[in-house]
């Protein structure tokens, strides 16, 4: 249940609304600072901001009726009727690259992946705003904590059943440190980068999809409300899709590296590492499942794990910049 912050006549104003709209300016203001600030096209970057706000809620919708559909009377009342009812993130991920995609279609935008990075610093920051939601209902929670009864691990639940106070695992306040720590990491690298020139068009999307996907994987499994596939109804749509986006950044930084090195012998030695991490973070999520009491050394080990996909993903695309640059001086 939403905590309603004010009453205007007829008009119900919940806190949760008021939060929702701080991280969409917040996301605004940042993503067209970075965009015009760059020299990208004014008119391309004010055309985004509402086509990603219309496109982003239409899908957020969408998603979170499929994966909940018994929270509305039907499709069409979930699509047209938006004083209720919930939102997922996928769906402003999804619009905001449709977006993207259609003004570089349209020739407004000179590249595709230079709007995708500015989205991408900018939607960390709109992230770490918006999961403040959490703090005025009682969603985006996890397990309850023994010995744990302050932030930023815990945070207060009533129970609705026995009404007493449960401090569960606040994932929510995680995932807006997470998010705001990426966001000051992306921004550092992406202004260092562009001032010195070595920074190539989609990087800093294909990372902010790296290690965010990467965090997800791990901190969705610890919520007590994922979203499911209606398919199996235990599988999370966020954690496959937060897998998705490490494989692409993984395929894409190891397709460039072989590209400009060639294919060798020792970066077999950085690809096996990556799949064993996967193997091990995949049966670590099977684990817990099973095994809820020993929840912290899983989620220990399956973070160790991915963290170490990252890394490691981090240094094949160190490997492909620096052969582009000596390739690039031999030429000159």
């Amino acid at each position: 249940m939403d905590k309603l912050a004010f009453i205007w006549g007829d008009t119900f104003v919940y806190w949760n609304s008021i939060v929702l709209t701080l991280a969409a300016v917040t996301a605004i203001c940042f993503f067209l600072s970075f965009y015009i600030g760059k020299g990208g096209n004014a008119v391309a970057g004010f055309a985004a901001v509402p086509l990603c706000l219309v496109l982003g809620l239409i899908f957020a919708r969408f998603f979170h009726w499929y994966c909940r559909a018994d929270s509305y009377d039907g499709f069409l009342a979930a699509m047209t009727d938006y004083t209720s009812g919930g939102y997922a993130l996928m769906g402003v991920f999804l619009g905001c690259f449709l977006t993207a995609a259609l003004l570089r279609f349209l020739r407004l935008d000179r590249s595709l992946g230079e709007m995708l990075d500015c989205m991408s610093i900018a939607g960390c920051a709109g992230i770490a705003v918006g999961r403040l939601t959490s703090f005025f209902n009682a969603s985006d929670r996890g397990n309850v904590l023994e010995n744990v009864t302050s932030l930023p691990f815990a945070y207060p639940v009533t129970n609705a059943v026995s009404g007493a106070t449960e401090y569960r695992l606040a994932t929510f306040v995680i995932q807006s440190m997470v998010a705001l720590v990426l966001f000051t990491g992306l921004a550092v690298f992406y202004i260092r980068a562009n001032k010195a020139q070595k920074l190539k068009d989609g990087d800093t999307c294909l990372i902010f999809l790296l290690i965010y996907g990467a965090s997800q994987v791990v901190l969705d499994s610890t919520r007590y409300d994922s979203l499911f596939f209606r398919s199996n109804g235990f599988v999370s749509v966020v954690q496959v899709l937060g897998a998705l986006g490490l494989g692409l950044a993984i395929a894409v930084f190891s397709h460039r590296m072989v590209k400009l090195r060639g294919f060798k012998f020792w970066q077999l030695l950085l690809w096996l590492p990556i799949a064993a991490c996967v193997g091990c973070a995949g049966f670590m999520e099977y684990y817990v499942q099973r095994r809820g009491n020993e929840a912290v050394f899983a989620y220990s080990v399956m973070s160790g794990c991915l963290a170490g996909i990252v890394l490691l993903t981090l240094l094949i695309r160190y490997l492909a910049v620096t052969a582009e640059r000596r390739r690039q001086i031999s030429v000159s």
